[in-house]
């Protein structure tokens, strides 16, 4: 079991990525949706705390733009293969460091969307060879941040934390 903070991605935009995902790494993407982690649960020492820090957070920060960008990978495409993100308004960064602050212990790993995971996908490096050089194209708007549980079989929202209306929202 893992707990995250999260944002989903949703509407025409994600729609290529989720062929992509579905194509690459059913297994995931038959489970959970396409999102952009906000904080991992390796970078968590404190979920109550996490939780607490998430309920000011939410209030404090305006909806926010993620821009889809290019195919990427790690470790040729071992380590998983990815579509970047590009945070228009600083909104993610400006979470993470509201939430993350010590005790907790970011890692640092670029906003993304995961194709292909290692744990449920074992065809990395194939799916890196096709997808390199690709863009997934268009903006969409985080609305509101989420606290899942993921399992093998499952993708649990345990509560939501919508964010605040945007001046350009």
């Amino acid at each position: 079991m893992r707990r995250h903070l999260c944002v989903n991605l949703a509407g025409p935009e994600a729609g290529q990525i989720e062929r992509w995902r579905h194509e690459w790494d059913p297994v995931m993407a038959s489970v959970i949706p396409a999102h952009v982690t906000v904080t991992y649960p390796e970078e968590t020492v404190d979920e109550a705390l996490l939780l607490q820090r998430a309920e000011l957070c939410h209030h404090q920060t305006p909806a926010f733009r993620l821009r889809l960008g290019e195919v990427f990978t790690e470790d040729e495409g071992r380590g998983g293969v990815f579509v970047a993100v590009d945070d228009v308004d600083r909104g993610w960064a400006d979470l993470r460091r509201g939430l993350l602050s010590p005790p907790m212990t970011p890692i640092s790993f670029p906003a993304h969307v995961t194709i292909a995971h290692p744990r449920t996908c074992r065809r990395g490096p194939q799916c890196y060879a096709e997808l390199a050089g690709h863009c997934a194209r268009g903006t969409v708007w985080a609305r509101e941040l989420l606290f899942t549980q993921t399992t093998a079989n499952s993708f649990t929202v345990l509560r939501r934390f919508p964010l605040s209306a945007g001046a350009n929202d």
